[in-house]
């Protein structure tokens, strides 16, 4: 054999054995990701009688012992917070599902949401299915397909890369890249606002521009059917004997004097009721329930004494509504 075919055969086995070996070592470091974490929760948490869904404002604002004690509850049997940052109602739905798998029956469902977030069709690439999403590549994959879209050339990617740690879960590699770089872009500048969810400035960034922008979006999405992720989640959980709640969670007192006293936010969560008394659920707006400025961490989120108030506050709600024994 030529000296430059062996040399390129065995380049390319040593690149074939080093990726082996980074996906096997990928595998072993993403036994802790949040998603399989909140997997092994729920099988220790079969008894709970109550189910917290949502993406991080339930996660950080959902404190289980004071929903256990507003409701009543006991700690043996008592919520199960299954929120993540960085999800949306697939993810969402996919940890329900594994719940009642697992043989959870919980007489109360919380979901969680702002915004648009029951509307808002959800369009996604490869690029966007890091983090929590990445649970899409290993947790009933082809279920959960027919909730998002994806490009043709975005389907085939997908199809290639759950099958291989190193792609599926490419954010534990990747956040410390990240926070490497972060690292270093911060020497010798000032201080950022941070918190257990990472930069206020990027939660800043999800809030609508304007207060014109936002009554658009009201007038488009009172057109919107619920997406069908959330519907999923109405129906499975109703099911499975759960009474299911939709919340619209507190905000910080800018974001409802800009955002939801609008006229046109009130046509829109009628339009949400709506839907949701179609199926059985219930809306319950707790946008106005935290109106100090200082209950809040960044622009969405609860600190966790605003946390446990708001949590106190909603099982109190639920226990005049909901039988617990």
């Amino acid at each position: 054999m030529k000296a430059p075919k062996r040399i390129f055969i065995l380049a390319l086995a040593g690149i074939l054995l080093a990726s082996i070996a980074l996906d096997r070592e990928v595998a072993r470091s993403s036994q802790n990701t949040v998603p399989r974490a909140l997997m092994a929760r729920v099988r220790e948490s079969t008894d709970a009688k109550a189910l917290a869904l949502g993406n991080s404002l339930i996660g950080v604002g959902f404190i289980e012992p004071s929903f256990d004690q507003g409701m009543g509850l006991d700690k043996r049997d008592g919520a199960t917070n299954l929120g993540m940052g960085g999800s949306s109602a697939v993810e969402q739905l996919l940890m329900l599902r594994y719940a009642l798998r697992q043989g959870m029956r919980p007489r109360v469902v919380v979901f969680g949401f702002f915004d648009f977030q029951l509307t808002h069709p959800l369009e996604y690439a490869t690029r966007d299915l890091i983090g929590n999403r990445a649970m899409l590549y290993y947790m009933e994959p082809e279920y959960a397909r027919a909730f998002y879209h994806l490009s043709l050339h975005d389907r085939a990617e997908f199809e290639i890369m759950r099958h291989f740690e190193l792609f599926a879960d490419r954010g534990e590699v990747w956040q410390r890249v990240e926070l490497f770089r972060r690292r270093l872009a911060r020497q010798g500048m000032p201080p950022e606002q941070a918190n257990s969810m990472g930069r206020a400035v990027d939660f800043a960034m999800l809030e609508y521009p304007s207060a014109p922008a936002f009554v658009a979006e009201c007038g488009r999405a009172s057109r919107n059917p619920l997406i069908p992720s959330v519907h999923e989640i109405a129906l499975q959980a109703k099911a499975a004997g759960s009474k299911v709640y939709f919340v619209e969670m507190p905000m910080p007192p800018e974001h409802v004097q800009m955002f939801y006293d609008q006229p046109e936010w009130a046509g829109y969560r009628a339009h949400l009721q709506g839907m949701l008394d179609d199926l059985g659920a219930t809306y319950i707006d707790a946008s106005h329930w935290m109106p100090a400025e200082n209950a809040f961490e960044d622009p969405l989120h609860l600190t966790y004494e605003g946390g446990q108030q708001f949590s106190r506050r909603l099982g109190e709600y639920l226990r005049n509504i909901v039988p617990t024994r």
